[in-house]
């Protein structure tokens, strides 16, 4: 269930990522297309680009938490025993807990501060209190992915199961617990 809460709303997260990367990639193509063509390139298509590219990577950092998919030793892990290693794998989700959800209270403590200053992109005039907006709900989905993954680690340590469970909180059931 609560996977699956996290799924749907990572992967929405993803959609906007892929919206902004297409966005990214159009932009980019007319910049070069107008330039090569007509010696005209686009004003501001640098900042659209690293600007889009901040928005989608943020975006994408919550799905790859969920999935797994950051940069990890996982063969390291595999070859000790599953306790053993799901205590390293605890402490490593633990830590991106830390990082991730003080990377966030960081960009929410200074949106007001940013928008205070009126700050704004050089270019196109973007205030900062919104890119940090942006970027402190994605860094709070990202700490909360791996709470979760924290929480479900912990549980295998405490609580092993005998067969090959699904990944996640989802895998433990109510009665296992209670036993």
């Amino acid at each position: 269930m609560i996977k699956t809460l996290l799924d749907k709303i990572t992967s929405g997260f993803t959609a906007a990522a892929s919206a902004v990367l297409i966005a990214v990639g159009v932009i980019t193509l007319a910049n070069i297309l107008l330039r090569t063509i007509f010696n005209a390139p686009i004003s501001g298509a640098v900042e659209v680009v690293q600007v889009g590219m901040l928005i989608a990577n943020a975006l994408a950092l919550g799905k790859a938490g969920l999935l797994d998919r950051h940069i990890a030793v996982h063969q390291l892990v595999d070859w000790f025993p599953k306790r053993v290693g799901s205590s390293f794998r605890t402490v490593t989700d633990l830590l991106g807990l830390v990082t991730f959800g003080y990377v966030s209270y960081y960009y929410f403590t200074q949106i007001k501060e940013m928008a205070a200053t009126g700050r704004v992109t050089e270019v196109l005039k973007i205030p900062i209190y919104c890119l940090y907006i942006v970027m402190a709900v994605c860094f709070l989905l990202a700490a909360i992915v791996f709470l979760y993954w924290t929480i479900a680690h912990l549980i295998k340590i405490i609580k092993p199961t005998k067969e090959t469970p699904k990944e996640g909180l989802d895998a433990i059931k109510a009665e296992d617990l209670l036993t």
